[in-house]
């Protein structure tokens, strides 16, 4: 079925009828039902509607590595970029360059491609003050790292097809950029928090994966949240992958078994929980979950892991119709794993208050904290159904501006630069044509995916005369306002 394009499903006269039969089972029943909220403004009707939020933030991926290929977004085919972005210089290749290269998933194990050094440092050397020409040589040098080259692979449909079919079902935004120029920590704070403390006040600057022995202090966006009343719920397992960043706060630490904080951020709970909860309508306001290691896509895990993953929740949501028609799920990726993206970041000008590290520290304090490069970014929910996409910016600040738009709960922690440069996503919201959606069966995938990568060996590196990397033709529908 993954070899079979969305559009040949929809325009052949089976089309609808197979496509259904490769959904997840819920999510299948209500798209067909053509029951969706009608659309509105989102500064009035979508936005009262929506009750619950729901974030689901996964592993390590760039935009250009699982969507460069898709056509209608800004991937390989962007003219606005001199060729020379893509040409990143790599030493050990004959041509002095290394384009990026599909790493097929059916004769690779491309699917358990190795991780990349991604800390503040190289990140930065990547961005090169905005050159995007370090991809390779940075880790290279500075790492001596025999996968350098990885950075540059990348996936097409036939390589992730749930992930292609989800956004081409809904709304993905090819604008969307991780907070920091940094690893996954000060990424995941920025979801929770708004801030990594660069004046040092609290506990920071958080710019790394570590925690000081004095900890971290400064307020949460949750705890804004149990302020005002709002309910909202962290989902984990015993595996949480150390993805929990409230547990690092020290008033977490000391918060009693029966406060909000420990009740709704520390607890463990079984797999299914989340499932649970959605298909009897008990999801608070707001559901962070959490993935486990083999479920995160974090390289060298699989995307097909992620994937029946992010199928289970979508499915459970979908189960029950008065969740569906009330839920946003927001689907993105805290940090690109230094896989190549070739889209410059919009960064602060050096004067900005809180955009830059502002005491000594030991390591690499220089240059802008973010914005960051491209993650994927999708939004699952009655209002986005259509196969938009949406050229807008945002970060992972945007993920708590739209909760401040849901639940009037505002968060002093992001700076004034950032809600000047990044959307809140209602933008999106409210556009939805009610098209039928191509989601394949995610179980059979992964159990493919995993015969692969025992079968087979890495994907080999390209040598001279390489090829440009190819974007599908074709024109996804814009979103840009309702």
């Amino acid at each position: 079925m993954a070899q079979i394009s969305r559009r040949q499903f929809l325009t052949s006269a089976g089309g609808l009828v197979l496509a259904s039969a490769v959904m997840p089972r819920y999510l299948r029943n209500a798209l067909a039902s053509g029951s969706f909220p009608s659309p509105g403004r989102p500064s009035g009707t979508v936005i009262s509607q929506i009750k619950h939020v729901v974030v689901l933030m996964q592993e390590n991926r760039s935009f250009d590595h699982y969507f460069g290929a898709m056509p209608g977004v800004v991937g390989f085919a962007d003219k606005s970029v001199t060729p020379k972005v893509f040409k990143q210089p790599d030493p050990k290749n004959l041509d002095g360059y290394l384009l990026p290269f599909h790493a097929t998933t059916h004769t690779t194990s491309a699917q358990a491609l190795p991780s990349n050094t991604h800390d503040w440092g190289p990140q930065h050397e990547s961005w090169n003050t905005g050159a995007m020409t370090q991809f390779i040589t940075s880790r290279l040098t500075t790492y001596a790292k025999n996968d350098a080259q990885y950075s540059m692979a990348y996936f097409t449909q036939d390589d992730i097809p749930f992930h292609w079919a989800l956004a081409n079902a809904f709304t993905i935004c090819d604008g969307y950029h991780c907070s920091v120029l940094g690893p996954t920590w000060p990424n995941r704070l920025y979801l929770m928090t708004g801030t990594i403390d660069p004046t040092g006040k609290d506990g920071g600057p958080a710019y790394y994966n570590g925690v000081p022995e004095s900890g971290w202090s400064w307020q949460t966006y949750p705890e804004m949240l149990t302020a005002k009343t709002v309910s909202w719920r962290v989902y984990q397992e015993n595996d949480n992958y150390g993805l929990n960043m409230l547990e690092y706060f020290n008033q977490y630490q000391a918060a009693s078994p029966s406060s909000p904080l420990y009740q709704n951020a520390l607890r463990f709970y079984p797999a299914g929980q989340f499932e649970h909860d959605a298909a009897h309508d008990k999801l608070p306001t707001v559901s962070w979950i959490l993935p486990t290691s083999y479920q995160s896509e974090h390289p060298d895990y699989m995307p097909a892991a992620g994937a029946d993953f992010i199928a289970s929740k979508i499915n459970a949501i979908a189960s029950n119709p008065d969740v569906w028609s009330s839920t946003v799920f927001i689907l993105v990726y805290d940090e690109n794993d230094g896989l190549f993206d070739h889209v410059t970041p919009p960064t602060a000008p050096k004067t900005t208050p809180t955009e830059y590290i502002t005491v000594d520290t030991k390591d690499w304090p220089t240059g802008p904290i973010g914005l960051g490069f491209r993650v994927p970014g999708i939004v699952v929910s009655p209002w986005t159904v259509g196969g938009y996409v949406s050229h807008g910016t945002f970060d992972h600040t945007s993920v708590i501006q739209l909760i401040e738009r849901v639940t009037g709960v505002m968060n002093p922690n992001i700076s004034t630069w950032r809600r000047k440069t990044v959307g809140d996503f209602t933008t999106l919201l409210g556009c939805q044509v009610g098209r039928f959606p191509l989601l394949p069966p995610t179980a059979a995938n992964l159990e493919i995916a995993e015969q692969e990568v025992r079968r087979f060996q890495l994907p080999p590196i390209p040598g001279a005369d390489q090829s440009f990397p190819l974007q599908g033709a074709g024109q996804k529908h814009l979103v840009e306002t309702c």
